[in-house]
C-alpha cells in the first residue's frame, strides 16, 4: 500500500451505482448524488429530509421522547409551588450552553433558578458527591441535571434521602442495564428510547435535548394559561446557542442539527455573548460552522479548562453589554494560557512515547504528575489524530489517584472499553461516547491498564483518507462548489468533499506573508491547467512541507477540498500529497 506525504492511504470511495442512480433521480446531479452516496445515504426518502432539512419538518413531537411529559410536569409543579430549582450543567461547551439555555428560559418566564457547573478540578464530572452538597446547600427541591445525570445512580440515590428530585435532561450512553430513580430521564441514548424518523434524535448534543425539553414545557404552558397577559419567549432566539453546542460537541450534521445549524447560519444573528468574543477573532460574522467551532468554542471552553467554567456562562447568560465585552476579554486571556499549558503537555506525552516506544502499542497510554486535567483531553485528540490510535492521557494526583481522558478511533467504542475496564477493577469508574471518554484510575493500577489496553483492542487501524472523486487541473472549481454547496452546512456526517488531482506539477511555492501557510499552483502533466492552492498551519506540518519542496519537480497527486471565493476564484485546500505512481 503507497503511503502518502501524511503517511495515510488514499481511499477512493465508490458507492453503488444503483444507489447513485437513485438518489439522483432525486437530487438531479451526478457528482452531488454520487458524495451523498459516500456520506451513506440509501433511499430517497433520506435524501429528501437531508435536502429540505428545516426546523418545522425535523424536530419531532417532543412528547415522543421517554419521559419527557413527566419532565415537563415536574418542572410545572415547581414553577408554580415557587420551589427551590437549581440548574446542574457541566464544564464543556454543550454543558454550558445547555445550561445557559435552561436558565436563560427560567429568568424570561419569571422563575430565578439557582445554577452550578461543577469544577473540573475540585468536584469532578457530572452529579458528584460535592454537586449533592451544593444542592443541599441551597435548599434545592429540585435539580435539572443537564448534560450529565443519566449513570449518577448512587448520587441521585442519595439526593432522595434529602428530598431532593432530579430532572435529568442529558444525550450521553446508558452504562448500567438500570436508570437513576429521577423523576425523569430524557435521554435520546437511553437504551429503550427509539429513533423517531429522520431527525436523527440519537445525535443530538444535550443543548439539543434542552431545546426540545422548552418546546414541550412551553407547549404546555400556553395549554394551561400560563402566559396569559405575559409575553411568549421565541425559541428561536436560542437557537445560536444550540448550534454552538452542536458543532463544539461534534454532533452529526443531519436532522434536527442540520437544520438548526443552517437556520442560524442562513439568519445570522447571535446572542450578546457570541457577539461579544466575534471582534476578538477578528470576525465581522459567522460565515461558517467552523467559525463557531474553532474560534467561540474553544474561547467558552477555556474557562472551565483552566478556571471557573461559571466564566463562560455568565458571559452567555449576560445582558450587559460593557460587562459582556469585558468577560470575553477574559475567556480569550484563559484561552491563550490554556494553549500554553496544553503545547508544554503534548510535549511532554511525546517526550514518553518515544522513550518508551509507544507509538508501537496497540493504544496509546500516557501519563504524568499533575498534568492539567483541563486539556488532557485536548492532547489526547491530537495524539490520536498523529497515530490514529485510541489513545489514554492521564493526570495523577498528589494522593496517587489519576484522572484520565480517553480519545479513540472509528472501531472502538470508548463507552464501552471503559465500562469493561470498570467491571474488571482496573479503572474506579469510566464512561462516555464512542469516540470521547473519562475516567479514573489509582497510579498503581497503570501498568495493569495497559496491558489490558493491549488485550482488549483488537485489529489494526488504518489511517485513511477518504477521497470522493478525481478531478483535473482544468476543472471548473467554482462550478464543482456550486454544485456540492447543496451539502452545507458541513460538519460530522457530512464533511467536505474530498477531490484528487492526478499526475500534477507544482509551480510557484512560496510562504503567505504571515509565514505561517504555503501558497502555490499545479497544473497538469502537460501544462494544462492553473489552479491555486493552500496548504495551511505550517508550523505543524514540518514533514508535509520537507516531502513537497523535496519532491516539487516530480509528478504528484494532491488531495484536498474547495475554497470558494467570490474575489479571487475558488482554490484548492491541500489536505495531503503523494508521489504519483505510473
Amino acid at each position: 500500500m503507497v503511503k502518502s506525504f501524511c503517511n495515510k492511504i488514499w481511499n477512493f470511495l465508490e458507492a453503488e451505482q444503483q444507489t447513485v442512480d437513485k438518489i439522483r433521480a432525486v437530487v438531479r446531479q451526478n457528482l452531488l448524488a454520487k458524495i451523498l452516496a459516500n456520506r451513506g445515504f440509501e433511499n430517497i426518502e433520506e435524501v429528501n429530509a437531508f435536502i429540505n432539512a428545516k426546523l418545522r419538518n425535523t424536530i419531532p413531537d417532543p412528547s415522543l421522547l421517554l419521559d419527557m411529559d413527566k419532565a415537563v410536569e415536574r418542572v410545572i409543579m415547581a414553577i408554580q409551588h415557587k420551589q427551590n430549582i437549581m440548574v446542574l450543567g457541566d464544564y464543556d461547551v454543550d454543558g454550558i450552553t445547555s445550561t445557559a439555555l435552561m436558565v436563560k428560559y427560567l429568568r424570561l418566564i419569571g422563575v430565578n433558578p439557582k445554577y452550578y457547573i461543577p469544577n473540573r478540578f475540585s468536584d469532578g464530572y457530572g452529579v458528584s458527591q460535592n454537586v449533592i452538597s451544593k444542592a443541599i446547600e441551597n435548599q434545592s427541591e429540585l435539580v435539572i441535571a443537564v448534560d450529565a445525570g443519566t449513570n449518577s445512580i448512587s448520587e441521585i440515590e442519595e439526593a432522595k434521602k434529602h428530598s431532593i428530585d432530579f430532572v435529568i435532561l442529558d444525550h450521553h450512553t446508558q452504562l448500567a442495564d438500570t436508570l437513576p430513580q429521577a423523576i425523569a430521564i430524557v435521554n435520546p441514548n437511553r437504551n429503550d428510547q427509539s429513533e423517531i424518523g429522520f431527525s436523527y434524535i440519537k445525535h443530538l448534543c444535550a443543548a439539543g435535548v434542552v431545546l426540545l425539553f422548552l418546546i414541550a414545557l412551553q407547549r404546555k404552558l400556553k395549554e394551561i394559561g400560563f402566559f396569559t397577559g405575559k409575553v411568549i419567549p421565541n425559541l428561536l432566539d436560542f437557537a445560536d446557542i444550540v448550534a454552538l453546542g452542536t458543532l463544539c460537541d461534534v454532533m452529526e450534521l443531519r436532522g434536527i442539527n442540520r437544520a438548526i445549524v443552517k437556520y442560524v447560519l442562513t439568519k445570522g444573528e447571535y446572542s450578546l455573548g457570541i457577539r461579544s468574543l466575534m471582534p476578538l477573532f477578528n470576525l465581522d460574522n459567522i460565515a461558517s460552522p467552523e467559525d463557531l467551532s474553532f474560534f467561540i468554542g474553544p474561547a467558552i471552553n477555556a474557562a472551565g479548562r483552566v478556571g471557573d467554567p461559571h466564566v463562560a456562562l455568565n458571559l452567555l447568560l449576560e445582558e450587559d453589554a460593557v460587562r459582556s465585552q469585558k468577560i470575553a476579554t477574559c475567556l480569550i486571556e484563559l484561552n491563550q494560557q490554556r494553549k500554553s499549558i496544553e503545547h508544554q503537555l503534548f510535549a511532554d506525552a511525546m517526550n514518553m512515547i518515544s522513550s518508551q516506544n509507544l507509538d508501537s502499542k496497540r493504544g496509546i497510554c500516557v501519563y504524568g504528575d499533575n498534568w492539567n486535567e483541563g486539556v488532557i483531553g485536548i492532547v489526547a485528540g491530537k495524539l490520536k489524530d498523529k497515530f490514529q490510535k485510541p489513545t489514554f492521557v492521564i493526570s495523577i494526583t498528589e494522593n496517587g489517584t489519576g484522572r484520565g481522558s480517553a480519545r479513540s478511533v472509528n472501531g472502538i467504542h470508548l463507552g464501552q472499553f471503559l465500562q469493561k475496564a470498570t467491571i474488571a477493577g482496573i479503572i474506579t469508574a469510566g464512561g462516555g461516547h464512542a469516540l470521547a471518554g473519562g475516567f479514573s484510575i489509582e497510579k498503581d493500577n497503570i501498568g495493569e491498564f495497559q496491558r489490558f489496553i493491549e488485550e482488549q483492542i483488537e485489529g489494526e487501524f488504518i489511517n485513511e483518507l477518504n477521497i470522493d472523486y478525481t478531478l483535473t487541473a482544468m476543472s471548473d472549481l467554482d462550478a464543482i462548489y456550486e454544485e456540492i454547496a447543496y451539502l452545507e452546512p458541513f460538519g460530522k456526517g457530512v464533511e467536505k468533499p474530498i477531490f484528487c488531482f492526478k499526475r500534477v506539477k507544482i509551480s510557484n511555492i512560496r510562504k503567505s506573508k504571515s509565514g505561517g501557510h504555503l501558497l502555490l499552483n499545479f497544473s497538469g502533466e502537460f501544462g494544462n491547467g492553473n489552479i491555486r492552492a493552500i496548504l495551511f498551519h505550517l508550523n505543524s506540518k514540518k514533514e508535509f512541507v520537507e516531502l513537497i519542496e523535496k519532491n516539487a519537480d516530480a509528478l504528484l497527486d494532491i488531495a484536498g477540498t474547495i475554497n470558494p471565493s467570490l474575489q479571487f476564484g475558488s482554490s484548492i485546500i491541500i489536505e495531503d500529497a503523494r508521489v504519483s505512481q505510473n
